[in-house]
């Protein structure tokens, strides 16, 4: 695994202050429209969330930035459900090097999809850096 972005000291402050807040390591991180997002060890995300979500309150509010925790997984169907939660999918296929996802209603489907296809595009950038695999959402 490579990590997206390049690290500099303004980048190497935001793992410091989470790893510190959380307890928690962060494998790789990720800036991303003005959203924080932390790459943990698998099983790792609730303790780094902390309780009903404590740590990622305290550090968004430290950072003035959206925090989000995502699980590392080798298994691409539950790195994918880490990405997207708390949606849902209906179900994910692996199909000739796309992950098929479905959803029950056009608007998960949406929200998955964002404005300009701009929150996919995220998602199939992380999916093709950790796993190799693009994603494709279906109705």
């Amino acid at each position: 695994m490579r990590s997206i972005q390049k690290l500099d000291m303004r980048i190497m402050g935001y793992i410091t202050m989470f790893e510190k807040l959380t307890k928690t390591e962060s494998l790789d991180f990720l800036e991303n429209k003005g959203q924080l997002v932390f790459f943990v060890k698998e099983n790792s995300a609730k303790k780094a969330a902390g309780k009903q979500g404590s740590n990622i309150k305290r550090l968004s509010h430290l950072l003035k930035k959206k925090v989000k925790i995502i699980e590392l997984n080798e298994d691409p169907k539950k790195f994918v459900q880490s990405l997207i939660f708390p949606l849902e999918p209906s179900s994910i296929e692996l199909k000739e090097g796309k992950l098929v996802l479905s959803f029950r209603t056009s608007e998960e489907r949406a929200r998955i999809i964002g404005r300009n296809g701009s929150n996919l595009e995220f998602l199939n950038k992380l999916l093709e850096n950790h796993h190799k695999l693009s994603l494709k959402v279906v109705s």
